[in-house]
């Protein structure tokens, strides 16, 4: 019972604060880093247009570069920027939810347009916000996936509205603040 009245005080209390927050941490930028099962703060990186988890030597993309984000100028989008060593594309600096009709689809960057667009499969870029320091997203039953590669410390980042995504993924939280360290 204890419990049941805890979850709800915790979705009234994430459901009217979450805008908010965001609002208080505009001032600066942040970057991803994953959790989940022998996945320990591991950061998000971009590699060829999809957000990819763990060591970026390890990915065979041919464009790769760590980013931070910032709030976007429409409601509920987040930029990416790159970091000084590489330059992602102008036309790639939004994060997305790509929809291949797949059970799991990569989260993705894509262009500033996109959100705008009336295509079904153009990826949504409007559905971030912050909870404390989780990410959370504002479409209904979205959550996030690390896609196994064969390779140890380096995952594929995937996004499912269906549960059935983790008998083949590592269910993982998205966070913007990094493992201790020490």
């Amino acid at each position: 019972m204890t419990s049941i009245i805890f979850a709800v005080i915790l979705a009234i209390f994430a459901g009217s604060s979450a805008h908010p927050t965001e609002k208080r941490q505009n001032d600066g930028s942040w970057s991803l880093y994953a959790y989940g099962h022998n996945i320990d703060g591991l950061p998000v990186f971009y590699a060829d247009g999809q957000a990819q988890v763990g060591d970026m030597a390890l990915s065979n993309a041919t464009s790769k570069s760590a980013f931070s984000l910032t709030f976007g100028d429409e409601p509920n989008t987040w930029v990416a920027h790159p970091d000084n060593t590489t330059t992602l594309a102008n036309t790639t600096n939004l994060l997305g939810l790509s929809d291949t009709g797949s059970m799991a689809c990569p989260v993705v960057f894509t262009p500033s347009q996109a959100s705008n667009s009336t295509n079904k499969l153009a990826p949504q870029t409007n559905v971030w916000t912050l909870y404390g320091k989780y990410v959370v997203c504002s479409q209904d039953r979205v959550n996030f996936y690390a896609q196994p590669t064969g390779r140890d410390g380096w995952y594929i980042l995937l996004w499912s509205a269906t549960t059935d995504a983790a008998l083949q993924n590592i269910p993982v939280a998205l966070r913007t603040i990094g493992p201790a360290s020490g």
